[in-house]
């Protein structure tokens, strides 16, 4: 009898105890959540404040440039730590759901920090339920820290496989882009009217690299420089074919050379590119195909081909 109750009582307790825990990380989630949403007002007054400077004197060339590069580094700020897919894809996620930009740190921490207790709470009362705990009290904290870590990180793998998907998507449709490019260009229009005129012909078949696209044109309108919007896009899409055309395409516009010339290579050397890829892939399939071939199919052909003989040579020593 006293040992039922001292072991209730010690129940009763760790759960105390882990009650206590989960309020505190919530507590520190919100607080984290309105650091966040301060740093992102004073990020958004700041960048008002700039571009009112801006507005104001008029300055241009390098102070320009400057005062370009400043605000840029205003509006990264709330997302510190981050690639800039990743960022972006946790705005393109929660704009889905009416949630404005300067809002998206905040709750995306949030949204870490609640899944973090969620996950750990709730596999410290399984534990607790299943008289785990009385056993096996270490392992059983052991295993609800690791889980709340795997909570903790759980987004961010969610938000960089989706990032990664769209940044191959895009690559993916690349080729296609600068070949129309190509024939915009060659028809005497301007890089900033073609991108324009891509976009609308990609907007169905490729919708990805069409807004990649969209936002490389307003970059051009709007930045002082090709080069910066340029280098905007291959920061977007972050792949190696993308920083290669993108290093092509800066040059040419640096050293004045032929732009479709420029653009018919770079297209042909990602397509070359994505053929040798498909051939790496090809050329390990057969590994690849083993172990399924030697667990599933192996042990079916010898079934077919050696059970009538087995069947017979059990009837002959049976008889």
């Amino acid at each position: 009898m006293s040992l039922s109750f001292f072991s209730s009582t010690d129940i009763l307790f760790t759960g105390l105890l882990a009650l206590l825990a989960a309020a505190s990380m919530i507590a520190g989630g919100v607080i984290l959540i309105g650091h966040s949403v301060r740093m992102g007002r004073e990020a958004l007054k700041q960048r008002v404040n700039l571009l009112h400077l801006r507005s104001a004197t008029g300055k241009t060339g390098m102070t320009a440039r400057a005062m370009q590069a400043e605000e840029t580094e205003l509006v990264r700020r709330p997302f510190h730590g981050m690639p800039e897919r990743e960022r972006r894809e946790i705005v393109r996620q929660l704009s889905r759901l009416r949630i404005p930009h300067h809002y998206a740190r905040a709750i995306f921490n949030g949204s870490r920090f609640f899944m973090a207790a969620g996950i750990g709470v709730l596999v410290f009362f399984v534990a607790v339920k299943f008289s785990f705990y009385e056993k096996h009290s270490l392992l059983s904290a052991a295993i609800v820290i690791v889980m709340a870590v795997i909570g903790w990180s759980l987004p961010v793998v969610l938000i960089r496989r989706l990032a990664e998907s769209r940044a191959m998507a895009s690559a993916a449709g690349l080729p296609d882009a600068l070949e129309l490019l190509v024939v915009c260009a060659e028809a005497g229009l301007a890089l900033e009217d073609g991108i324009d005129r891509v976009v609308i012909e990609l907007g169905h078949s490729q919708p990805k690299l069409a807004e990649e696209l969209f936002l490389t044109s307003a970059d051009l309108k709007i930045l002082p420089s090709r080069e910066q919007a340029l280098t905007n896009l291959a920061e977007r899409i972050d792949t190696p074919g993308v920083r290669s055309v993108v290093t092509t395409l800066c040059q040419t516009l640096r050293y004045g050379t032929p732009l479709a010339q420029a653009m018919r290579v770079a297209a042909a050397d990602m397509r070359n590119e994505s053929l040798i890829h498909l051939e790496e892939r090809a050329n390990r399939l057969p590994v690849l195909m083993t172990i399924p071939m030697m667990l599933l199919i192996m042990p079916t052909i010898f079934l077919i081909v050696g059970g009538p003989a087995a069947l017979r040579l059990m009837d002959h020593f049976m008889h």
